[in-house]
């Protein structure tokens, strides 16, 4: 009889043929995590300015533009900066972050609506949040929200904010958009911007700048 060793496995296992075989165990090797502490947050968002990240992707920056709108109807007294990536959504961006640390009080990115660029954006969103200190949401749509909660999750950090609006976002109207950031959160059920805002003011570690 020949054995066959399994990784993991209890014991090994016997085959009554001459052959030798080579198993390979199915689970992998889970990934290490390293934990990592979010920004502190703002008590209130009046007289911060909001960077608001236009990750590249196609007519993000569009749904970006109403979210400005929205916090010049409801929010006026804070100030809001539409910046781009210096790149593509793929590569990290310090010169941006280093800007928006030195100039800004908190941010939004988006919108994740792929399946690359979600994970780009929730990446940038950690980067932001644990290197550079700055309470930073990212905006999704709601077809990515199973991936974003994984790779927050690997990136040690599976708090992260983030907020859901309807897929997709490419091609629709302004008055579309606006419908978007003004309306409810297809995962949650919570208006978006809410979650946005209490997102930005609300400590993940209970500690408040």
């Amino acid at each position: 009889m020949n054995r066959i060793v399994t990784p993991g496995a209890a014991q090994p296992i016997e085959t009554s043929d001459a052959r030798t075989y080579t198993v390979l165990s199915p689970l992998g090797t889970p990934p290490k995590v390293t934990k990592k502490t979010a920004a502190p947050r703002p008590e209130s968002l009046d007289g911060k300015t909001i960077y608001l990240i236009d990750c590249r992707f196609d007519d993000s920056i569009e749904l970006l533009k109403q979210v400005e709108a929205w916090f010049a109807a409801h929010m006026p007294s804070v100030t809001t900066r539409i910046v781009s990536l210096s790149a593509t959504y793929q590569k990290d961006d310090p010169k941006t972050w280093n800007e928006i640390k030195t100039n800004g009080d908190a941010a939004i990115i988006g919108v994740g609506h792929c399946s690359n660029c979600a994970p780009a954006v929730t990446t940038h969103a950690i980067t932001l949040e644990t290197k550079y200190g700055v309470p930073t949401v990212a905006l999704h749509t709601d077809k990515f929200d199973k991936v974003v909660a994984s790779v927050a999750r690997v990136a040690g950090l599976p708090e992260a904010p983030r907020a859901f609006v309807p897929q997709p976002v490419m091609g629709k109207t302004a008055a579309q958009l606006a419908a978007y950031v003004a309306g409810d959160d297809p995962i949650t059920g919570r208006p978006v911007m809410q979650e946005v805002v209490q997102a930005l003011t609300t400590a993940l570690d209970g500690a408040h700048a």
